[in-house]
């Protein structure tokens, strides 16, 4: 943070974009934030010193770093200080500054460095604790928030299962209908965590997965005892989608040999697999299916993508500084070739490439995109 501001040359505490101006993302990470100051005064007041640790970390973590900043890091990036690039430095310095005070009682000397760096001023501990505003907390927006993390967390747990890395591009991910109204304005943001060209909501999702329902003999048999190969003929002639989503609802009757049984959820087993061509997860009853169909147009950007992330650890590895420019020379095979040509724009912009040369000779470090082996040497610019 501290490194891009001085690159811009801003002070985010000079300046300040009205909360309602700011992108959803902005006033998403400010609620979260003000429902932790809630947190806070009361478990400090009833000293829950340890819950109060444990919920600040696990938002300067998972919320702050591993989602907030990690998805506006081109806000950062950026080159023209807008109203967009002013919020998310406000957003961030204001996160920040309040963080720090509240762990100055917890970690006295990190939050006074933090702090002094942050303001400039003589300590955090002459300072007052930040006021939580309570006008900047959304329910909503959080619940909506919470469901697509879900659904790129799935996505992602998806993508390993099959073996395909983030940066290989698929084609689409089908997502439940039911969600649609609520979450379609962050179609995108889906898009782009899990690298899909397209988001498809499907009331009926039964067209991609296999349902199997068998008796769950630990919890049923003490219950139903020889009823329960009866069970096990029952549940093969029901339409299993059906069945599971009205018994996740409430308990079911049916009739098993002539005599109504309650049939509770967890008497039931469900085993679902996904159709050839689409792999499945799910939890908490959160459904996501991925398309791990691979076109030779998916692949080809795949590489690309894969060229850009290795050229990245070679840029770190050598020292270069965010900001310079380089010229990139590499030794290709056939697919690599054709998929830097195709996508050789996008390759530059991630880079910051003012060339690209294709050298058949040349002699730097060996890297493997996906299976291809290449070589790739850097000049700085």
């Amino acid at each position: 943070f501290q490194m891009y501001a001085n690159t811009d040359e801003l002070v985010p505490r000079e300046f300040f974009v009205d909360y309602n101006d700011r992108p959803e993302i902005d006033r998403w990470v400010l609620s979260k934030y003000n429902n932790l100051l809630k947190s806070y005064y009361e478990n400090m007041d009833k000293f829950e010193v340890t819950k109060v640790i444990r919920e600040v970390s696990d938002f300067l973590i998972e919320d702050v770093s591993n989602w907030y900043i990690r998805r506006n890091r081109r806000r950062f990036w950026k080159t023209e200080i807008d109203d967009d690039k002013k919020s998310v430095y406000n957003t961030t310095y204001e996160i920040l500054l309040g963080i720090t005070k509240m762990m100055a009682p917890f970690t006295p000397f990190i939050a006074e460095e933090v702090y002094r760096n942050l303001t400039g001023k003589e300590s955090v501990h002459l300072d007052y604790l930040p006021e939580t505003n309570l006008e900047l907390i959304d329910e909503d927006l959080e619940e909506k928030m919470a469901i697509v993390r879900g659904l790129v967390t799935l996505g992602r747990a998806s993508r390993e299962e099959v073996q395909i890395k983030v940066r290989q591009p698929l084609s689409e991910i089908v997502i439940d209908s039911k969600y649609e109204e609520k979450i379609q304005d962050l179609v995108p943001l889906i898009k782009e965590e899990l690298n899909v060209k397209d988001v498809v909501f499907k009331e009926d999702l039964s067209d991609f997965m296999n349902y199997e329902l068998k008796p769950n003999f630990k919890v049923a048999g003490r219950v139903l005892g020889k009823k329960i190969p009866m069970l096990q003929k029952y549940l093969q002639g029901v339409n299993a989608k059906d069945f599971i989503a009205e018994l996740n609802e409430k308990d079911m009757v049916v009739e098993l040999g002539g005599e109504e049984v309650e049939i509770k959820r967890d008497y039931v087993d469900v085993r679902i697999s996904s159709k050839e061509g689409f792999d499945v997860a799910m939890e908490n009853n959160l459904f996501v299916i991925l398309d791990t169909t691979l076109t030779d147009e998916l692949k080809s950007e795949g590489y690309a993508r894969e060229f850009v992330s290795k050229i990245q650890q070679i840029r770190k590895n050598s020292g270069f500084d965010v900001l310079d420019n380089i010229e990139v020379s590499y030794r290709p095979t056939e697919a690599i070739k054709s998929a830097i040509k195709e996508h050789e724009d996008f390759v530059k912009d991630e880079v910051l490439a003012v060339n690209i040369i294709e050298n058949d000779n040349l002699q730097g470090e060996t890297v493997d995109l996906n299976g291809e082996e290449v070589v790739i040497e850097l000049k700085k610019m």
